[in-house]
């Protein structure tokens, strides 16, 4: 179960990151024109996001190695890759997942097309800036390169 669970992890990881950039793109070139359309991309980015941190939270449980420094807590404290996985990385994560909720609901919200973008490209900047903090890139792509 964990070998599937941590390759639906990667590969939700890269949608969000494509979907975020993607959302970017649309709040840079779509100021006048922002429709339901995109706001769509939103919601999706914001969906995806969610799934991401219900998949992490599972994997948080059934992780031999997250099992392994949870049961040491004071030495995987004490060494900087154990509490990036254990602690940094979920914490920043859910910080992600709000700001993608908080963005999702402010875009709707826009009065204008201009702030629905506007509200859409510095949300999702601040979410992918968080997610991309944390996210360990080398398993990431360690995972497609192995």
């Amino acid at each position: 179960m964990y070998g599937y669970l941590i390759k639906f992890h990667n590969v939700l990881a890269w949608l969000v990151l494509a979907t975020g950039l993607l959302v970017i793109v649309k709040g840079l070139t779509a100021k006048a024109t922002w429709g339901p359309a995109e706001t769509s991309w939103v919601r999706r980015l914001t969906l995806l996001v969610h799934l991401q941190l219900v998949a992490g939270l599972a994997l948080w449980f059934v992780s031999p190695t997250i099992a392994q420094a949870r049961a040491a807590m004071g030495e995987a404290m004490r060494d900087a890759a154990t509490r990036r996985l254990l602690v940094e990385h979920p914490t920043l994560m859910v910080a992600a997942v709000i700001a993608a909720t908080v963005t999702s609901v402010r875009v709707r919200k826009g009065d204008t097309s201009e702030a629905k973008a506007s509200r859409a490209l510095i949300g999702t900047i601040v979410t992918l800036a968080l997610a991309a903090a944390v996210i360990p890139w080398q398993r990431l792509v360690g995972s497609w390169t192995a």
